[in-house]
């Protein structure tokens, strides 16, 4: 891995967030059980340049962006899809609010990338097969400290199909549900 592809987590976030699917998901397990979609897209990109992330570090990542996803990012998200139901003569401030809202989110990736560039070994092997497993460990990981199993509805095969919809090939046959 190189130096340049580790410090491009926000590049590649945009990228990856576009692809089929991937975006609904995301929305949907954010919106439907609190996932939060930069923890999300980390695991995955994590899983593209480094070794497995134990759980201390996924937790470590949690507790880094917490504040700042909470009073920050999340409020404005709030504002922003607040503004969409009240009509189109808002249509320039709540611009300004999405805006806001992906510079929030900047915030917390370059966090989230810098924890990623201090805590993690760099990936020894860049295998497809090497990538999705250390995808499906990453989220494995997240979805036991979210609370897997304690939330009617969520398990960790709920976000096995983000492997195959944000990296690439769903591994053992997974499909994205693209529901939102």
């Amino acid at each position: 891995m190189t130096q340049a592809h580790a410090d491009d987590f926000w590049t590649w976030s945009l990228a990856h967030y576009r692809r089929p699917d991937a975006e609904a998901q995301l929305l949907a397990l954010q919106d439907r059980f609190g996932c939060n979609v930069n923890i999300l897209l980390w695991l995955c990109w994590c899983a593209e340049c480094f070794e497995a992330a134990p759980e201390p570090v996924i937790t470590e990542a949690i507790d880094a962006i917490a504040g700042w996803n909470a009073k920050v990012t999340a409020k404005l998200r709030d504002v922003r899809r607040y503004m969409k139901t009240q009509g189109a003569d808002n249509a320039d401030l709540r611009s300004d609010v999405k805006q806001a809202e992906l510079d929030a989110e900047k915030v917390e990736q370059r966090l989230l990338q810098d924890l990623a560039i201090s805590a993690l070994a760099p990936a020894g092997d860049d295998s497809d097969d090497a990538i999705q497993t250390r995808a499906r460990k990453n989220l494995n990981g997240y979805a036991a400290l979210h609370g897997a199993g304690s939330q009617k509805g969520l398990d960790a095969a709920l976000l096995h199909p983000l492997i195959g919809n944000i990296l690439g090939e769903p591994i053992d046959g997974e499909q994205g549900t693209g529901n939102e």
